[in-house]
This record gives C-alpha cells, sequence and structure tokens, in this order.
C-alpha cells in the first residue's frame, strides 16, 4: 500500500458534518496506527515526525473526544505522550524497542500478524485466510508492499484507514451506493480479519511488554477500537 497521503489530505472541517468529521478523524486515526506499528526506519514511520503531521493528528484525537466523548475520552492525551517521544533523537531508542518487542523471539501474544492469532493452525486455512486478505485489497485496487505482510497491523489499519477516507469522500459527494459498499467493506473487515485479534495485541501491547513507547501506541489502538469492542 502507499505511504501516509490520508493524513496529508485537507479538509474544510467547517464544511463537515459531525458524521463526517468522525469519519475523516478514524481514518487519520487508522492510519496513524499503521505508521506507529511500521518499521521505525521506514518513510511511513519518519513522516511522523514531522510538527505539522503530528498536531493534525492530535486534532483529530480532540475531534474524536468532542464528537464520541464517553468512547475516545484520553485518546488527546495518550497520542501527546507519544508525540514527546517521537524526534529524531529518540528515533534510535525505538527502533531498539521495536526490535525487542517485535524481533524473532516475539511471543504469540504480540505477534503483529492476525494469521498467528489464529487457533486453527492448518495450512490450507491460514493460507485462504490470506488469500481473502488479499482479495479484500485487490478488490479496492490496492496491493501489499513486498515488504509487508497482508496480516500485519499496519496494513490492516491502513486498509481501514483507507475505507474510512472513501466513505468520507463518497458521502461528501452524495454518492450513496459508494458510501455503503465502502461502510460495509469496513464492518466485514472488521468482523472477519481484524476485531478480535487487533484487540487481544492492543491489550497485550500496552500491558504485557516492557519499554515507553510501543505499550502507549497499544493503549492509543485500544481506545481507538473500543467502541466497536463495545459494539461487538
Amino acid at each position: 500500500m502507499n505511504d501516509l497521503q490520508i493524513i496529508l489530505i485537507r479538509f474544510n472541517m467547517s464544511e463537515l458534518t459531525n458524521t463526517q468529521q468522525l469519519l475523516k478523524a478514524k481514518s487519520t486515526l487508522y492510519v496513524t496506527i499503521s505508521a506507529l506499528f511500521s518499521d521505525p526506519d521506514t518513510k511511513k514511520f519518519s513522516i511522523l515526525l514531522k510538527p505539522e503531521i503530528q498536531k493534525s493528528i492530535l486534532d483529530d484525537c480532540t475531534q474524536l473526544e468532542r464528537i464520541m466523548v464517553n468512547d475516545y475520552f484520553n485518546l488527546s492525551m495518550i497520542f501527546s505522550k507519544i508525540i514527546a517521544q517521537l524526534d529524531e533523537d529518540n528515533l534510535e531508542k525505538i527502533h531498539c524497542e521495536f526490535v525487542d518487542v517485535f524481533g524473532h523471539t516475539l511471543s504469540k501474544k504480540i505477534a503483529p500478524y492476525s494469521l498467528e492469532h489464529l487457533k486453527n493452525s492448518d495450512v490450507f486455512f491460514r493460507t485462504q485466510k490470506l488469500a481473502d486478505l488479499n482479495g479484500f485489497y485487490n478488490a479496492f485496487g490496492l496491493e501489499v508492499e513486498s515488504i509487508e505482510r497482508a496480516d500485519h497491523i499496519s496494513t490492516q489499519a491502513e486498509f481501514l484507514s483507507y475505507l474510512l477516507l472513501k466513505e468520507l469522500i463518497a458521502e461528501r459527494d452524495g454518492l450513496l451506493e459508494e458510501m455503503s459498499i465502502c461502510k460495509d467493506a469496513f464492518d466485514l473487515f472488521q468482523k472477519d480479519h481484524f476485531l478480535d485479534w487487533a484487540i487481544m495485541f492492543a491489550d497485550n501491547t500496552s500491558t504485557k511488554i516492557e519499554g515507553l513507547f510501543y505499550p502507549l501506541v497499544g493503549r492509543l489502538l485500544a481506545l481507538l477500537l473500543k467502541p466497536d469492542k463495545i459494539k461487538n
């Protein structure tokens, strides 16, 4: 998939309804999660070091808190703590923590791959799940980059962000059928491929690992998923 172009898209927020502002903010947060769980050496991660990008994300955290105050309480506080570590001076420390947490000896509980969390270890079943994931991506004209896996948290979060953005643009432009397609795809992808394992991954990352950076990122993901966790 591509880099963080979604964060760079600018909307006139005063012209968006509350529903559209919610879609925009959630899209930004999902793609932010995608970047935060990517390798710190990548361009995808490095864009988060830019102060203007950090401010844009923080603004969307505040928007989510304003629109759904009971669901997204403390979102901006957690991201502010992440921002405090997101600079060039800390990049090497973050990379070392990334290797410690997600290196070759990582526990299954904090594996950033959905297939590793499946109870069914049958090779054919897992191959089919991977094919289903790629089928979703291809249906929307997206391909997974060679350095990524289709079931990686970063890949899946970026795809969900993309669906939310497409839904927002379709609603803004009055394209009701396309809006419905994007919403249904988001809900189905979450149900079949993302929500259950991502909730466990977020909880384990925020509570079961040592470090300063990734437990905060886990908490951010857990807060983002909280409304959908309650709904399901």
